[in-house]
Protein backbone atom coordinates (compact mmCIF):
# COMPACT_ATOMS: atom_id res chain seq x y z
CA UNK A 1 0.00 0.00 0.00
CA UNK A 2 1.18 3.48 -0.81
CA UNK A 3 1.22 5.91 1.53
CA UNK A 4 -1.58 7.72 0.27
CA UNK A 5 -3.98 4.98 0.92
CA UNK A 6 -3.11 4.33 4.34
CA UNK A 7 -1.99 7.27 6.36
CA UNK A 8 -1.31 6.39 10.00
CA UNK A 9 -2.24 9.04 13.03
CA UNK A 10 0.50 9.20 16.48
CA UNK A 11 -2.26 5.93 17.63
CA UNK A 12 -1.80 3.89 14.98
CA UNK A 13 -5.44 4.02 13.96
CA UNK A 14 -6.09 4.68 9.82
CA UNK A 15 -8.12 7.38 8.16
CA UNK A 16 -10.57 4.96 7.08
CA UNK A 17 -11.01 3.54 10.90
CA UNK A 18 -11.23 6.72 12.08
CA UNK A 19 -14.23 7.33 9.56
CA UNK A 20 -16.23 4.59 10.22
CA UNK A 21 -15.52 4.47 14.14
CA UNK A 22 -19.39 5.94 14.61
CA UNK A 23 -21.06 3.62 12.17
CA UNK A 24 -21.82 1.21 15.14
CA UNK A 25 -23.59 3.87 16.88
CA UNK A 26 -25.74 4.61 13.74
CA UNK A 27 -27.66 1.29 14.65
CA UNK A 28 -27.85 1.41 18.21
CA UNK A 29 -28.82 5.38 17.62
CA UNK A 30 -31.31 3.43 15.25
CA UNK A 31 -33.06 1.00 17.40
CA UNK A 32 -32.78 3.57 20.61
CA UNK A 33 -34.68 5.36 18.53
CA UNK A 34 -37.29 2.57 17.75
CA UNK A 35 -37.63 1.49 21.17
CA UNK A 36 -38.64 4.68 22.57
CA UNK A 37 -41.48 5.34 19.76
CA UNK A 38 -42.92 1.76 20.44
CA UNK A 39 -42.44 2.39 24.59
CA UNK A 40 -44.70 5.57 24.17
CA UNK A 41 -47.43 3.98 21.74
CA UNK A 42 -47.61 1.35 24.38
CA UNK A 43 -47.87 3.78 26.82
CA UNK A 44 -50.37 5.63 25.25
CA UNK A 45 -52.40 2.35 24.39
CA UNK A 46 -52.52 1.34 27.66
CA UNK A 47 -53.71 4.52 29.07
CA UNK A 48 -56.42 5.27 26.56
CA UNK A 49 -58.29 1.81 26.69
CA UNK A 50 -61.26 2.10 27.46
CA UNK A 51 -61.54 -2.21 28.12
CA UNK A 52 -64.66 -2.20 26.27
CA UNK A 53 -65.67 -5.38 24.95
CA UNK A 54 -68.24 -7.88 23.65
CA UNK A 55 -69.92 -9.38 26.05
CA UNK A 56 -71.00 -13.18 25.38
CA UNK A 57 -69.08 -13.15 21.97
CA UNK A 58 -69.54 -17.01 21.63
CA UNK A 59 -73.21 -16.86 22.05
CA UNK A 60 -73.97 -14.21 19.68
CA UNK A 61 -71.61 -15.18 16.93
CA UNK A 62 -74.08 -18.43 17.04
CA UNK A 63 -77.50 -17.10 17.06
CA UNK A 64 -75.71 -14.16 14.50
CA UNK A 65 -78.50 -15.80 11.70
CA UNK A 66 -81.21 -14.81 14.21
CA UNK A 67 -80.23 -11.38 14.11
CA UNK A 68 -80.38 -10.94 10.32
CA UNK A 69 -83.99 -12.84 10.44
CA UNK A 70 -84.96 -10.34 13.33
CA UNK A 71 -83.28 -7.49 11.62
CA UNK A 72 -85.72 -8.80 8.11
CA UNK A 73 -88.77 -8.67 10.41
CA UNK A 74 -87.98 -5.51 11.50
CA UNK A 75 -87.77 -4.07 7.77
CA UNK A 76 -90.86 -5.61 7.02
CA UNK A 77 -93.01 -4.51 9.72
CA UNK A 78 -91.84 -0.72 8.87
CA UNK A 79 -92.22 1.11 12.34
CA UNK A 80 -91.01 4.43 11.53
CA UNK A 81 -88.94 5.57 14.72
CA UNK A 82 -87.88 9.34 14.92
CA UNK A 83 -85.61 10.43 17.94
CA UNK A 84 -85.37 14.23 18.95
CA UNK A 85 -83.26 15.77 21.60
CA UNK A 86 -84.41 19.77 22.89
CA UNK A 87 -82.44 21.47 25.12
CA UNK A 88 -83.70 22.75 28.11
CA UNK A 89 -80.42 24.16 29.79
CA UNK A 90 -76.80 22.95 29.91
CA UNK A 91 -76.64 19.26 29.50
CA UNK A 92 -80.80 18.91 30.57
CA UNK A 93 -82.80 18.26 27.55
CA UNK A 94 -85.83 16.03 26.78
CA UNK A 95 -85.49 13.46 24.60
CA UNK A 96 -88.63 12.56 22.59
CA UNK A 97 -89.57 9.37 19.93
CA UNK A 98 -92.05 9.84 17.57
CA UNK A 99 -93.40 6.21 16.74
CA UNK A 100 -95.06 5.41 13.71
CA UNK A 101 -96.25 2.29 11.38
CA UNK A 102 -95.76 1.35 7.75
CA UNK A 103 -98.89 3.59 6.95
CA UNK A 104 -97.69 6.85 9.50
CA UNK A 105 -100.53 5.92 11.73
CA UNK A 106 -99.17 6.42 15.71
CA UNK A 107 -98.07 3.14 17.58
CA UNK A 108 -99.47 3.82 21.72
CA UNK A 109 -98.65 1.40 24.16
CA UNK A 110 -95.07 0.55 23.70
CA UNK A 111 -92.50 0.61 25.99
CA UNK A 112 -89.34 2.57 25.03
CA UNK A 113 -86.26 2.60 26.25
CA UNK A 114 -83.39 4.51 25.35
CA UNK A 115 -79.15 3.26 25.83
CA UNK A 116 -77.16 6.67 25.76
CA UNK A 117 -73.74 5.09 25.71
CA UNK A 118 -70.75 7.83 25.29
CA UNK A 119 -68.55 6.12 22.72
CA UNK A 120 -65.40 7.09 24.98
CA UNK A 121 -66.51 6.78 28.28
CA UNK A 122 -68.51 3.59 28.88
CA UNK A 123 -68.83 5.00 32.39
CA UNK A 124 -71.47 7.72 31.47
CA UNK A 125 -73.73 4.98 29.55
CA UNK A 126 -77.62 5.21 31.23
CA UNK A 127 -80.58 3.58 30.49
CA UNK A 128 -83.92 6.18 30.34
CA UNK A 129 -87.27 4.91 29.64
CA UNK A 130 -89.66 7.55 27.85
CA UNK A 131 -93.31 7.95 28.74
CA UNK A 132 -96.32 7.50 26.56
CA UNK A 133 -97.66 11.02 25.65
CA UNK A 134 -100.23 9.57 23.13
CA UNK A 135 -100.54 10.21 19.56
CA UNK A 136 -96.94 7.69 19.33
CA UNK A 137 -94.93 10.36 21.40
CA UNK A 138 -92.89 9.25 24.07
CA UNK A 139 -90.84 11.53 26.14
CA UNK A 140 -88.37 11.78 29.13
CA UNK A 141 -86.05 14.84 30.71
CA UNK A 142 -82.69 13.80 31.26
CA UNK A 143 -79.49 15.56 32.23
CA UNK A 144 -76.52 14.00 30.93
CA UNK A 145 -72.66 14.62 32.67
CA UNK A 146 -71.20 15.82 29.91
CA UNK A 147 -71.94 17.76 26.38
CA UNK A 148 -70.83 16.05 23.32
CA UNK A 149 -71.52 12.59 21.19
CA UNK A 150 -73.67 10.07 22.57
CA UNK A 151 -74.97 6.43 20.55
CA UNK A 152 -78.57 6.59 21.15
CA UNK A 153 -79.87 2.74 20.75
CA UNK A 154 -83.79 3.09 20.83
CA UNK A 155 -85.23 -0.39 21.93
CA UNK A 156 -88.99 -0.19 21.47
CA UNK A 157 -91.05 -3.29 22.32
CA UNK A 158 -94.83 -3.21 21.46
CA UNK A 159 -96.12 -7.01 22.05
CA UNK A 160 -94.32 -9.52 20.56
CA UNK A 161 -92.83 -6.82 18.21
CA UNK A 162 -89.69 -5.42 18.68
CA UNK A 163 -87.74 -2.26 17.07
CA UNK A 164 -84.17 -1.69 18.00
CA UNK A 165 -82.85 1.30 15.96
CA UNK A 166 -78.76 3.13 16.56
CA UNK A 167 -78.64 7.22 16.38
CA UNK A 168 -76.01 9.54 17.57
CA UNK A 169 -77.00 11.95 19.30
CA UNK A 170 -74.85 15.51 19.24
CA UNK A 171 -75.42 17.45 23.02
CA UNK A 172 -74.11 20.85 22.97
CA UNK A 173 -73.36 22.45 26.22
Amino acid sequence: MSMIDRRRDTAGTTEEGRRGRWYPWLFVGFFGVVFAVNAVMIGIAASTWTGLETRDHYRKGLAYNDVIDAAKAQQARGWQAVLGWTALEGTRGEMAVTLRDRNGDPINGAGVVVELRRPTQASMDRLVPLVARGDGRYVARETLPAAGNWDARLVIRNGDDSHIQMERLRIAE
